[in-house]
């Protein structure tokens, strides 16, 4: 993979960890966002094994933050779309 491709998903990854940390900020005044910070956090999960697979040759992590960030995300959007 090209050192730019790299560089473009570190950076989106970086941004949802920002997006990430505004809502955990976020949800101690307002707690209805707590539902929207576990979803963040699996997106987060899920880009850490997209970037483990890709870009770092690390494989055996790759399989737990798919499923803990599919943990993470399923049941809160159930409870969003409820």
């Amino acid at each position: 993979m090209n050192n730019k491709k790299i560089k473009i998903i570190l950076d989106v990854q970086v941004i949802v960890m920002i997006v990430f940390l505004i809502f955990i900020i976020m949800s101690f005044f307002i707690k209805a966002l707590a539902d929207f910070r576990e979803i963040a956090l699996g997106l987060i999960l899920l880009m850490m094994a997209y970037t483990n697979k890709k870009v770092y040759p690390k494989n055996k992590m790759t399989f737990l933050y798919i499923v803990f960030g599919l943990l993470l995300i399923i049941p809160n959007i159930v409870r969003l779309v409820s």
